[in-house]
């Protein structure tokens, strides 16, 4: 049986690249009037699908282990940023968050799995 390694480039590559075109993406909708929560809820969640997706197309193998992954770190950055707001979730919100992220990026790496 071959052992899969978790390459922490690829990780981290597809955490960073999510979330500065969520950042990019967010943006224009402020300008064009959109922002509001829920958008910002959506937008979350493609951040968390296309780091999984990225960091999937980088890694060599176990796509959906290196997408979860990327869930992860972008949620990390994503919580540190809540965390430093006025009124950000506790901390029951950010453990659901945290699967959520997990299964989002991994559903992100599937996919391009399925796309190789």
């Amino acid at each position: 049986m071959r052992r899969s390694h978790i390459n922490l480039g690829a990780v981290a590559l597809g955490a960073i690249a999510g979330l500065g075109s969520g950042l990019f993406l967010f943006i224009l909708l402020a300008l064009a009037g959109l922002a509001n929560v829920v958008v910002l809820i959506f937008v979350q969640f493609v951040v968390l699908v296309l780091a999984g997706y990225l960091a999937a197309v980088f890694a060599p193998g176990a796509a959906a282990a290196h997408g979860g992954l990327a869930g992860l770190l972008a949620f990390l950055v994503i919580g540190a940023i809540s965390l430093a707001a006025a009124a950000g979730p506790g901390p029951v919100e950010l453990v659901i968050l945290g699967i959520i992220a997990a299964v989002l990026g991994s559903a992100g790496g599937a996919l391009a799995d399925r796309r190789r």
